[in-house]
């Protein structure tokens, strides 16, 4: 084989090898581009959650009458954290989603939590149902009695019907707005809103 012919294989050779290395690079930066975006996109959905239930821990706090817990990470919790993501892109995107489950963790417990303290936040929630299921109630009252007697009932269980309903819907919405982290007690909404409209039905029907 000649020299030049020599030369040019080393030649092909080399930029095969250069052509792969350059690939390879490509392929890595587009992994950590990907890496990257997707780390941005999910790490304000974790933020979020955080502090939802930072919130609810402090008002947890708040109703047992104990000192808030401590919140804020410390310096071996900076450190450790700095320690996870030193990999680049895609070990900090493995070291997110790594919390992301500790999170999802977390709410469980948040939610017994919140389960075990129902029973106070139902006393609230009735504060909201029970104005509206009074009003539901003497609407229905009052359609009644502008009945005919003999009509009476039936348009007392059509407005219990429609009315109660009503009741319960906006109750529902209120108390999301009034207390959004903590429990909507929709079946303590429901036995509220739909009770008073099934006894003045009972009573018409008595009568």
């Amino acid at each position: 084989m000649s020299e030049r012919s020599t030369a040019w294989s080393e030649y092909l050779a080399a930029a095969h090898r250069l052509d792969t290395v350059r690939r390879e690079a490509a392929d890595a930066a587009a992994g950590e581009a990907s890496a990257l975006a997707a780390a941005r996109d999910e790490l304000p959905t974790v933020q979020a959650r955080l502090t939802m239930q930072a919130a609810t821990l402090v008002d947890a706090a708040d109703r047992a009458g104990t000192p808030a817990p401590v919140l804020q990470p410390g310096p071996a919790e900076m450190h450790d954290a700095a320690q996870a993501v030193a990999g680049g892109p895609a070990v900090a995107l493995a070291a997110l989603r790594q919390a992301v489950a500790h999170v999802d963790v977390a709410d469980g417990a948040l939610a017994r939590l919140d389960d075990e303290g129902t029973g106070p936040q139902a006393l609230r929630n009735l504060l909201v149902y029970g104005p509206l299921a009074l009003v539901a109630m003497l609407v229905q009252l009052a359609v009644a009695g502008l009945a005919e007697p003999d009509a009476q009932l039936f348009f007392a269980a059509v407005c219990g019907l429609v009315l109660a309903p009503l009741a319960l819907g906006a109750g529902w919405l209120v108390t999301g707005m009034v207390y959004p982290e903590r429990s909507r007690t929709p079946q303590v909404g429901a036995l509220v809103c739909v009770a008073p409209a099934l006894l003045v039905v009972l009573l018409l029907a008595l009568l």
